[in-house]
């Protein structure tokens, strides 16, 4: 079965769910052809027309549930308005997902019904500031988001972490944009798309300043705690716009990848000229070295498999004799997958399109490209079981080997290999040079 259509659009949902049960059918005819007589043939191909239709009948009667569901979403006026959508949302795309277990289509789901969500009360929030006789915002601003949010890989937990940059640091704008961000937070958790009860604690998960706050914060702040401050950025390549002004958008995710590609154009030297000291200076100027022992360090992260191909296991503790499936496999996909993307000047924020980026870029393999979109896959589809059944606490990324399927074992194997794969070729990519 394909898990890694190509299909986009608006109805990407049902053509996706509906593209992997066709790739079923048609693999499973081909194979049935050629042993088969004629009268059997005619028989099976009835059966599969019979599910086909029912599938198509699913994907079209969830495609109508799901648009409803978006159009109750836009109607919400009122901070407990919020409340009931995202489990609403989650209940659906849990039912799809069993269904067809598809990571992809899961990821799908949630990154549109959680972005539209959080568009919506953004949206709400100026909407309120202005019938309040505060206006509108005056200034442009976007809403940045990174982790697996920024690269479009969420599931059923949120894992929050944005960033609300607006564009000027005049006082009528710092007044106006600490009044949004005390509302748009207050919102976004009756929205369940921030875990904090507390709107101090909930602070922290959404960055906010001006166009100067985040120059500053990116390119001097580099240099206060450089190999700190470095590891922060790479992270923040994963950046990607859910709502706000695109060009300040751009420009602002820009400003991060200055920093990582060691541009020396006009913004670089306005930062580097304003800074204290030679040596901070020197430091912001050329952070490379740091950059490379990141990557290498990176890179030396253990996957799950140790001496002789065993899995590793927690040795005590409550979760002994259990599998870290964060730690072990999905952490060192994605971590590599970044740190390689950086080092050849990808700009893809997606695990998985940054894979195929690379692997385009002839830094990759098929054969290990292969791998590693299916590593990515069954990694991520053991997460979503766990979360599933355990929930979004801290148990729901351990998985026993003894609930493993010989299979399931067999395939988490296969992936651990893959990863491992793709770290030595991030390690020496960020070694050829010294």
């Amino acid at each position: 079965m394909s898990i890694f259509p190509e299909t986009r659009g608006a109805d990407i949902l049902a053509r996706r769910g509906i593209a992997e049960v066709i790739g079923d059918i048609r693999a499973k005819m081909a194979e049935r052809s050629s042993t088969i007589h004629h009268e059997e043939s005619l028989d099976d191909l009835r059966g599969l027309e019979e599910r086909l239709a029912k599938e198509v009948a699913f994907e079209e009667e969830f495609s109508a549930r799901f648009s409803q569901a978006l159009e109750e979403l836009d109607r919400a006026q009122f901070q407990d308005d919020f409340a009931p959508l995202l489990p609403s949302f989650d209940t659906l795309a849990q039912e799809y997902f069993l269904r067809r277990d598809s990571v992809l289509a899961l990821h799908a789901l949630c990154n549109t019904y959680r972005d539209r969500l959080l568009c919506h009360a953004l949206q709400r929030v100026e909407e309120e500031l202005d019938l309040e006789g505060e206006g509108r915002p005056p200034a442009p601003y976007c809403c940045l988001a990174s982790g697996s949010i920024g690269r479009s890989e969420q599931t059923f937990c949120v894992e929050p972490s944005y960033f609300l940059i607006y564009g000027d640091d005049s006082a009528g704008s710092s007044v106006y944009f600490a009044a949004f961000v005390y509302r748009a937070i207050a919102m976004l958790e009756s929205a369940g798309l921030l875990k904090s009860a507390e709107n101090v604690a909930a602070l922290k998960t959404v960055w906010h300043g001006s166009r100067k706050d985040w120059r500053e914060e990116n390119i001097a702040g580099l240099a206060a705690d450089e190999r700190g401050r470095l590891v922060e950025l790479v992270k923040r390549s994963d950046l990607r716009l859910l709502h706000g002004n695109p060009a300040l958008a751009e420009e602002m995710i820009n400003v991060v990848w200055s920093m990582l590609e060691f541009h020396h154009g006009a913004l670089r030297e306005k930062a580097i000229t304003s800074l204290p000291t030679p040596h901070v200076r020197a430091a912001a100027a050329s952070p490379l070295p740091v950059l490379r022992e990141i990557g290498k360090r990176v890179a030396e992260i253990p996957t799950g498999l140790g001496f002789f191909g065993r899995l590793r296991l927690e040795r005590s503790g409550r979760y002994r004799g259990k599998f870290d499936l964060e730690k072990f496999a999905l952490s060192p996909l994605v971590n590599n997958a970044r740190m390689l993307a950086i080092r050849r000047g990808l700009h893809q924020t997606g695990t998985i399109s940054r894979i195929q980026a690379l692997q385009a870029g002839g830094q990759l393999t098929v054969e290990l490209t292969e791998r590693l979109l299916r590593a990515y896959h069954d990694f991520t589809l053991l997460k979503v079981r766990r979360q599933l059944s355990e929930g979004c606490d801290e148990g729901s990324r351990f998985v026993d080997p003894r609930d493993l399927t010989e299979t399931e074992e067999q395939q988490l194997r296969n992936g651990l290999e893959a990863a491992a794969g793709l770290e030595t070729i991030t390690y020496l990519s960020f070694t050829e040079e010294g």
